[in-house]
């Protein structure tokens, strides 16, 4: 499995990687707008990511802003079948109902609260069907 960590911290970068560097190769992006493009790139080179994990607060593009983009991405690539999509992860600090109701409006199917530890992804991992 092809993986695809999203977030502008460093510390959080890395402890998602070695929390689910057992799942599959791991790539890191800082910025939303790097990882949309590392996630055209992939897909358009038939490598797509099996998995992104979302930072919800980044500077420039939001994760819920990210994952609209790749949803029409996908759309105008005829990926339209929901079990056909890339499978989103948003992982922030932020758990009001506000930030968890936009980020599955966006699209994404699982949503992690950090601090988290490895329970708590594989938990996510596993509502989510990975």
């Amino acid at each position: 499995m092809k993986i695809l960590i999203v977030d502008d911290e460093f510390v959080s970068q890395q402890k998602l990687s070695l929390l689910l560097a057992k799942k599959g190769q791991c790539e890191t992006a800082s910025s939303g707008e790097q990882a949309y493009e590392m996630f055209c790139r992939a897909f358009n080179n038939n490598a797509a990511y099996s998995l992104i994990t979302l930072d919800f607060e980044m500077p420039g593009l939001s994760g819920p802003q990210v994952l609209e983009k790749i949803r029409a991405f996908e759309a105008e690539n005829g990926v339209t079948s929901r079990d056909k999509w890339v499978k989103v992860m948003m992982v922030t600090s932020k758990n009001d109902s506000k930030s968890v109701m936009s980020s599955f409006k966006s699209g994404c199917e699982g949503y992690l609260t950090k601090p988290f530890n490895k329970d708590d992804i594989r938990k996510s991992l596993a509502t989510i069907g990975l």
